[in-house]
């Protein structure tokens, strides 16, 4: 009974580590529209993914915690302007009335290319 209860246990632990270890990169693509609300920058286009499995896969969202918000919101607005590709990973989502969408590092693994 004791190991049925401990296997139960660590195959939920184990599962449940997968889960919060979900991540990916959002395909590379050029933002359609940007958009700020409170909390983030929206980059939308149809092509980014959805590595998270979020319920909104059209926008992706620098998160206004982020601890590189200023230089990542730099490079991200002037890709848009320039109508550069963009391309960075995602590790979860973030909640905005009511939906959900992909969040995007500000750090380490945003690029931006032709």
């Amino acid at each position: 009974m004791k190991k049925a209860i401990l296997s139960t246990f660590l195959v939920s632990t184990l599962l449940f580590s997968l889960q919060s270890k979900a991540g990916g990169w959002v395909n590379t693509d050029t933002a359609d529209m940007v958009a700020f609300q409170t909390g983030g920058f929206f980059l939308y286009a149809d092509g980014w993914g959805n590595p998270n499995n979020c319920t909104k896969s059209h926008a992706v969202v620098l998160r206004d915690t982020d601890p590189n918000y200023d230089k990542a919101y730099a490079l991200l607005l002037s890709a848009y302007t320039a109508k550069k590709k963009i391309k960075g990973y995602s590790d979860g989502c973030a909640s905005f009335d009511g939906q959900t969408y992909n969040t995007i590092r500000g750090f380490k693994y945003l690029t931006v290319s032709d």
